[in-house]
Formats: structure tokens, sequence, C-alpha cells
């Protein structure tokens, strides 16, 4: 028996390459088996064509996962630099709100030191001055460590893609609530008067 001129039938092509007769006929008509008389196929000659096509189609579906991979990361590059690509003057207009709302927040908490003197001194407490010196300081520091948290959110909004760059991004921002925060406002507030009337 010669291998090399050996013709098996379609079934038999199929048992040795695990085929069905229906795939071994599309095949066929693909142009990848070569038919010698009725049904006959030269095997050692199939098997070759068999594992060439196989090996394109793998090659195909290779490429094509590839360009799909290569697409994905580009685009998720993309999106990458976009983030980091928010220009300075954004990302000092962020720095610059948080900078706004931390001294208008000390601003109007800072009389409270004030107060505090007076009405320690109105009292004739001996230390009125170093109560009220302490409060100041520790206000100054509240200031510090909420402009510090302010920084760091703006920060981690950045990196989530959310960039203040006008007053309109950050008055649509504010302007965002939460479903919770929706069901709250439906319902009155309850105050004393409504207490008071139960």
């Amino acid at each position: 028996m010669n291998f090399m001129t050996l013709t098996v039938t379609g079934r038999q092509l199929g048992d040795v390459l695990d085929l069905t007769d229906r795939r071994v006929r599309q095949l066929v008509e693909e142009g990848v088996f070569r038919r010698d008389g009725r049904n006959q196929y030269p095997l050692r000659d199939s098997v070759l064509a068999y594992l060439s096509a196989a090996a394109k189609d793998d090659d195909d579906e290779l490429r094509t996962e590839k360009i799909a991979l290569i697409r994905a990361q580009r685009r998720r590059i993309e999106l990458e630099n976009a983030t980091r690509e928010a220009t300075a003057g954004e990302i000092a207009y962020q720095d610059a709100v948080v900078a706004v709302l931390c001294c208008w927040w000390h601003l109007h908490i800072k009389p409270i030191a004030t107060w505090l003197h007076d009405d320690l001194r109105a009292r004739n407490v001996a230390d009125a001055k170093v109560i009220a010196g302490n409060l100041q300081n520790w206000l100054i520091s509240l200031r510090a460590e909420g402009e510090e948290l302010l920084l760091a959110a703006a920060d981690k909004a950045r990196r989530s893609g959310i960039i203040i760059s006008s007053d309109n991004d950050l008055a649509a921002l504010l302007s965002r609530s939460s479903p919770g925060e929706d069901a709250a406002a439906a319902e009155p507030a309850p105050s004393r008067r409504n207490r008071k009337g139960k």
C-alpha cells in the first residue's frame, strides 16, 4: 500500500479528519479537496489541503482577534489620554473653586472665635484669649484639612473623567442629586410646628 497514491471515500476521509460527510462535501465545493473519480479522494493531498485550510482559518481568526484587541487598546489609551489631557487651566480652575469654597467657609465661620472671645471676656473668664485663640487655630487647621480633602476629591473626580472646566460644569455637577435625595425632597421636612400640632 502506497500512502502517496492512496485514495479513500468521503466517509473514510471524514473519519481520518474527524469531519462529517456533509462537511467533506462543503470542503469539496469550496475547492479544498480534489476528487479522483466518484467519491474518491487522494488521502495525502486531502490531509495536506485540510491542514493548510485550517491554518488559514486560524490565521484569519487570530488576525481578527488581534485587530479587535488593538482597537480596544487604542480606545482605552485614547480615553486615558483624554482624561490626562485635562488642561492646566481646567485643573487650576478646579483647584481655585476648592480654594474659594474653603475660604468662603472660613470667612463665615471665623467670627465664632471673636464672638467666643467677647462672650468669655464679658463673663470675666481669665483664659478667654487663650480659649478663643485655640478655637481660631482649630478653625484654621480645619480649613486646611477641608481644602486637602476637597482637592483629593477633585483629583479623584478627574481620574473618573469628571472635569470641572467652567461654572456651567460646576453647576451641573452640584445640581445632580441621588435618587434618595429626590424622595427626601418630595416629603415635607419635619418642623417644630408639625410636631407640636400632632
